[in-house]
């Protein structure tokens, strides 16, 4: 959607020149490469799809163009850059949302995959880059090797325990061995040396021979040697496991997105290692290993996230809270179940023990039941009252018994024939309307007001209602208006907040692209007669309960595109996701409603305030 300025003809693509990482600039290679690509196009010029494009080539080729283009540097620079800015184009919009992050091999797969790039080549982005950590998965796998491997210094621990030591290296150093002054040779005769002066008989004593001897034996050996750092390696390890078990535990609880600034499991790992870049990367690791949604950035500001504003504040989490509630229950009581479910999890992060969110998905059960047996519903209580009512009176009475029989035998019939009846009609009705949309459907009608009254200028696009609980309008059969208002509102959605001044925004810009497909697809369901939101037919709800629905679902679907368009740069959002809102045959026939009437101010204000 957003246009970029481009070169009409990027010589070094056309003539398949290297132009990364080092472009080719030598001028008599050039002159060669133009000079067979002539013989080439000439050849092509008869292939009959593409002998256009090569006869232009040849034309620009005598006319001078190429070469007077390639051979002057200044021009060939920019013809560099614009060839390069394509190639990394689509890579950068991805990249960009990693910025002061770290980024997984997994990532860089996704990105590969959908930009068609290599992933070497997008690896040498990131190092250009700069601001993007690479994530590193053999330190997780070495955590976990670690961390499974069995070791044997008990006899260490145990003496070092008793001399309050935290581990050998620090033993000899109390000992006033120091291990940098000496090589292997010399550790070992100091040693020797210390354990000779140890002639006490005391359990601190009998502890330092010990640990002498054990340290004669692991500093003799370079294998010996490693195997022993590896074990205090492992024995850090221990302590980052129950962090990161803690880290699953909250998660499990909370289901909620892990932030390495804001955990402090998190800077207790860091601490244990003394390694950031260690710690960030068995974090990473675990929560990829368990499916644990995280956040790494650089930043141990997170202002920018709204949902955070008033987690601390209780008495302001419970009112948004039962703010999202009275949400979801306009949105169950319009059939609009899927936004009833987003207001439910809003209500439930701001304030998760509020009784009022098990009621209103009971609420919102019932709604979904009650809208598709509605109808059939009220016919079985009346005849059970009925039937009832008859056996009380007259349980003993034969005769009542036989009228009974009669009278539901009578009510069958009836109910067959005014079945059949209304088949009839409805066939009728829609052929109706197939040949009417068939004939029109390129054209879009003239605009109306829905009405349900039958005049001679608007007899020709309203057929007959089906039944007197019916109205037909423009083709399309409602139940008969119930006097209820719209409860449609013009609002902001609040997806500026996700996207708009964020540090990270790859997510956000997943989940939107989610969304927006999702919005599409429901809106769509009103060519098929069904309620967008829902899977109720038009048949089951009024005329004005579709069009809130689809009022709401075309805001959703202006609003991410309105907050995209200024949150993404070079952004191509349908494409990307193959999601396309091109209007409907419904809102053709009715209100014709445009997706900017839904744009909103308090988005384009929020850019301005919050956009660096």
């Amino acid at each position: 959607m957003t246009e970029r300025n481009e070169i009409e003809y990027n010589w070094y693509e056309i003539l398949e020149l290297e132009y990364y990482p080092v472009a080719e600039e030598n001028e008599q290679k050039i002159k060669n490469r133009i000079e067979e690509k002539r013989k080439e196009w000439l050849r092509k010029e008869t292939d009959p799809l593409n002998g256009t494009k090569y006869k232009n080539y040849g034309e620009l080729l005598k006319r001078g163009v190429i070469e007077s283009e390639m051979l002057d540097s200044i021009k060939r620079k920019e013809i560099i850059k614009d060839a390069q800015n394509k190639l990394f184009e689509p890579i950068d919009k991805f990249l960009k949302f990693f910025e002061g992050s770290v980024i997984t091999s997994e990532k860089i797969q996704d990105i590969a995959n959908r930009t068609k790039r290599k992933k070497e080549l997008i690896k040498k982005r990131i190092e250009e880059n700069g601001k993007i950590e690479l994530y590193d998965e053999k330190i997780y796998k070495n955590y976990c090797e670690c961390i499974n491997r069995k070791y044997e210094f008990l006899t260490v621990e145990q003496n070092l325990k008793i001399l309050d030591k935290k581990d050998l290296y620090e033993f000899l150093n109390s000992e006033n061995i120091n291990m940098k002054k000496f090589n292997k040779e010399g550790i070992i005769e100091a040693v020797k040396e210390k354990r000779k002066d140890l002639i006490k008989s005391d359990n601190e004593t009998s502890a330092k021979k010990k640990l002498l001897t054990e340290c004669e034996k692991i500093f003799g050996s370079i294998g010996k040697r490693n195997e022993y750092d590896e074990y205090l390696k492992y024995l850090k390890y221990i302590k980052v496991k129950k962090e990161l078990e803690e880290i699953k535990a909250i998660y499990e609880v909370t289901d909620k997105q892990i932030s390495n600034e804001k955990s402090d499991n998190f800077n207790n790992i860091k601490n244990i290692l003394n390694s950031k870049r260690e710690a960030k990367n068995i974090f990473i690791g675990f929560c990829e290993a368990n499916k644990i949604p995280y956040n790494i950035s650089k930043s141990s500001d997170d202002i920018n996230k709204p949902q955070n504003t008033y987690k601390n504040d209780n008495n302001e989490s419970k009112k948004l809270s039962e703010a999202a509630c009275e949400r979801a229950l306009n949105a169950i009581e319009n059939f609009r179940f899927n936004e009833a479910v987003k207001c439910l999890n809003e209500a439930k992060y701001y304030w998760s023990e509020n009784p009022r969110i098990e009621m209103i998905r009971k609420r919102m059960d019932e709604k979904a039941g009650v809208s598709s047996n509605n109808n059939n519903n009220n016919n079985y209580g009346n005849n059970n009252n009925q039937n009832r009512s008859s056996r009380n009176s007259n349980s003993n009475t034969t005769n009542v018994i036989l009228i009974v029989s009669g009278v539901i035998l009578f009510i069958v019939i009836a109910v067959m024939i005014f079945l059949t009846m209304k088949n009839m009609s409805a066939n009728s009705s829609d052929d109706s309307y197939s040949l009417k949309r068939t004939q029109s459907e390129d054209n879009f009608p003239k605009e109306t007001s829905p009405t349900s009254e039958t005049t001679p200028e608007n007899n020709e696009n309203t057929t007959p209602p089906v039944d007197t609980n019916h109205e037909t309008i423009n083709g399309y059969t409602y139940l008969k208006d119930d006097g209820k208002n719209s409860t449609f509102s013009k609002r902001s959605l609040g997806y500026e907040q996700t996207l708009i001044g964020v540090e990270d925004q790859y997510q956000p810009y997943m989940d939107i692209k989610s969304e927006y497909c999702n919005a599409v697809n429901e809106i769509e369901k009103v060519d098929k007669g069904i309620v967008p939101g829902t899977n109720t037919p038009f048949s089951q709800a009024t005329y004005t309960q579709v069009d809130d629905a689809y009022r709401e679902y075309l805001q959703q679907i202006a609003q991410i595109r309105q907050v995209v368009i200024l949150a993404i740069a070079n952004e191509d959002m349908e494409n990307e996701v193959g999601c396309y809102y091109k209007g409907t045959h419904w809102n053709n026939a009715n209100s014709q409603y445009k997706a900017k009437q839904f744009y909103n101010d308090e988005i384009d204000n929020y850019y301005n305030s919050h956009r660096n």
